[in-house]
């Protein structure tokens, strides 16, 4: 999944340690025995409307602040879980407003894949 988004024009980030360029990608790989696990965060490239319009057009990822469970999970800390933080704060813990996290449940890849893909679509035609 965090391939996908990294090759995708319409993300701007995508933060996970089994990518190559993660600058804890040696020692998250030392570890976590090369197992990355199934979390992930990746930034959209837009504002706090588009990255609330994908986290609510996905129809597989369950959003949820809860991120620890089968089905595949989805959360804009900026509008969720860190909602009550000022701006300035979030964005001195690197929590920006197009920010998305996931946890990646059992589901089929592919239908995955093509769920985000689809509400970073329904997105884009926001901006």
């Amino acid at each position: 999944m965090a391939e996908f988004l990294a090759d995708d024009s319409r993300v701007a980030k995508v933060l996970y340690p089994g990518l190559p360029n993660h600058p804890g990608r040696e020692i998250a790989a030392g570890q976590m025995d090369g197992a990355f696990g199934a979390m992930l965060s990746f930034e959209v490239a837009g504002d706090f409307a588009v990255a609330k319009k994908v986290a609510e057009s996905t129809r597989l990822f369950q959003l949820a602040v809860s991120l620890g469970a089968v089905e595949s999970l989805i959360e804009q800390p900026a509008a969720m879980s860190h909602a009550s933080y000022d701006r300035e704060d979030r964005l001195a813990h690197g929590i920006t407003d197009g920010l998305i996290r996931l946890s990646v449940g059992l589901e089929a890849f592919d239908d995955l894949r093509d769920d985000l893909d689809r509400a970073l679509k329904a997105a884009a035609r926001c901006i």
